[in-house]
């Protein structure tokens, strides 16, 4: 009887896959002693000490009592609101910011941050170079015009030349008015 090829494959297959699994499992035997070893090491150190607990202190209540002051809900006294409308009214209407206007990139950075490197001229424009010196976009140069608005107290820049910019800002006051004052921005050298 002559057996074909496939099944001296089918043969030859049977005996290495039992002959794998016998040595797998020949291979499992029970060579745990440098665990046990370990382990039995770890139980021969005595017991370190356990911290005590810490102390519990005891919640003691705050009671606030306000029935003495004014309620911040309540309305102003006809006299004290008539001196408030004094104060606004003598206030400058034509020196305050455009609050509903959109916010220009460079108005997130004081002009203490900002330094002026220099300026570029074109028959049509003047562009002044600024370079902010901390924050984010540390190093990062930055062109501008007359009328761009920069810095956080509603700088707008009003004039560009060879040596600086001028910036007029609006800056709040102690009676709750706006006060205009002009910044330069000198170039560095």
């Amino acid at each position: 009887m002559r057996l074909s090829i496939s099944q001296k494959l089918k043969g030859v297959t049977k005996t290495v896959f039992f002959g794998v699994t016998i040595m797998g499992l020949m291979s499992c035997s029970d060579n745990t002693e440098d665990l046990k070893a370990w382990v039995q090491t770890i139980q021969n150190k005595p017991a370190g000490r356990i911290k005590p607990m810490p102390e519990i202190v005891q919640y003691k209540p705050h009671e606030y009592q306000s029935s003495h002051l004014k309620s911040p809900f309540a309305e102003l006294e006809p006299e004290l609101e008539s001196q408030l409308q004094a104060l606004v009214d003598g206030c400058d209407d034509s020196v305050k910011p455009n609050i509903n206007r959109r916010k220009e990139d460079l108005e997130r950075y004081s002009l203490d941050s900002m330094e002026m490197v220099g300026v570029i001229n074109s028959p049509d424009k003047q562009w002044g170079l600024i370079r902010m010196t901390v924050g984010p976009d540390a190093n990062k140069v930055f062109h501008v015009r007359i009328g761009d608005y920069l810095g956080i107290n509603h700088g707008q820049i009003q004039s560009i030349d060879e040596q600086q910019i001028a910036v007029s800002t609006l800056v709040p006051d102690s009676k709750g008015c706006w006060e205009k004052r002009d910044v330069f921005m000198a170039l560095t050298q």
